[in-house]
């Protein structure tokens, strides 16, 4: 997650300046801290007291998807005073440790919620009929339940290296302090949490894929009505779609690359390791765009969850007008 570029020399490679690491990287996470907590913090508030509107299941993935938001954004103060370092951590090794844990444990449960919540969508709007394995296992509470818990261990399973480093903290440039740099990350990891982020990514494809088909399928006459339920769930898959290709898909696509030419970098000619720098500098703008994700859900919420805005005026996220927010939502329902 974060490497050493900037120290006398990557196994062999000549230092290369990457002003993408400490410019970009700090905007990019101070922007997230500033927009994420609270809004994913009121998310959080919505859907424990959203029992009786949404399905059990649904608000099962859903609370649990703030949940992971809530916790990747408590790891941001942290990232960010290590890239403003410029790339020192100041912290001792356990709390590098517990950042990295919990930045790669929130990233891939959030994914895996995702998938979760597009699957439940779909069961929900493919007919009043849905199959019978599809029913049990997207709306009833013991499965959803299960597949709760199975997701936050795959999170914990992409999380696992990083706590089981043998030296979590190592020595740059300077007498700095480097957290979790290249040397933890190996190309075995990095396929592997690709290939766990392409399952997640082709289950949202499929779900949107399905949705659409069925709300333009000819039923009688005409297609099917696309009711506000209907084009609710269309909405909140397609926003979860948009997040993964915008946000999380470029880090994804440069993971295994940028392993391999760190990896590679020994030894390496000019060109070899003006490849692996100029990597470096794409990784670090991924890494920007994977903190931002966060601050999507929010919003998908806003759009395609019924009354989540009444909510959270109800809530006191707009003082002044949770009493009129509450009443006019009861109004439209």
């Amino acid at each position: 997650m974060n490497d050493s570029v900037g120290d006398p020399g990557v196994r062999g490679c000549s230092p290369w300046d990457d002003p993408a690491r400490f410019i970009v990287v700090p905007a990019a996470y101070a922007l997230a801290l500033g927009l994420e907590l609270l809004a994913n913090v009121a998310g959080l508030a919505v859907f424990v007291r959203s029992s009786r509107r949404l399905g059990q299941a649904l608000r099962l993935y859903l609370l649990n998807l703030a949940l992971a938001d809530v916790l990747f954004t408590l790891t941001l103060p942290l990232w960010l005073t290590y890239y403003l370092g410029p790339a020192h951590w100041p912290f001792p090794e356990a709390a590098c440790r517990a950042a990295g844990a919990a930045y790669y444990v929130a990233t891939y449960a959030a994914v895996a919620f995702a998938a979760l919540i597009s699957l439940c969508r779909c069961g929900s709007v493919r007919g009043p009929r849905p199959r019978a394995s599809c029913r049990i296992v997207l709306r009833r509470r013991g499965p959803a339940r299960a597949a709760g818990a199975a997701a936050w261990l795959a999170g914990l399973a992409c999380a696992s290296p990083s706590l089981a480093a043998q030296h979590a903290l190592h020595p740059g440039s300077g007498g700095a302090a480097r957290c979790l740099d290249h040397r933890w990350a190996r190309a075995g990891l990095a396929y592997a949490t690709v290939a766990f982020f392409a399952a997640a990514f082709l289950l949202v494809l499929a779900a949107y894929v399905s949705l659409a088909r069925t709300l333009t399928a000819p039923s009688g006459p005409g297609p099917v009505p696309a009711g506000p339920h209907r084009r609710a769930a269309r909405t909140m898959v397609l926003g979860l779609l948009l997040v993964f290709a915008l946000c999380l898909a470029p880090y994804h696509l440069l993971l295994a690359p940028w392993v391999a030419g760190r990896e590679g970098a020994a030894g390496s000619d000019d060109v070899g390791c003006r490849a692996a720098s100029t990597l470096d500098v794409l990784h670090a703008l991924s890494l920007a765009l994977l903190s931002l994700n966060s601050c999507l859900d929010p919003l998908i919420y806003c759009f395609s969850v019924r009354r989540f805005r009444q909510d959270c005026w109800a809530l006191g996220c707009r003082p002044g007008l949770g009493a009129r927010g509450a009443h006019a939502g009861s109004l439209t329902s």
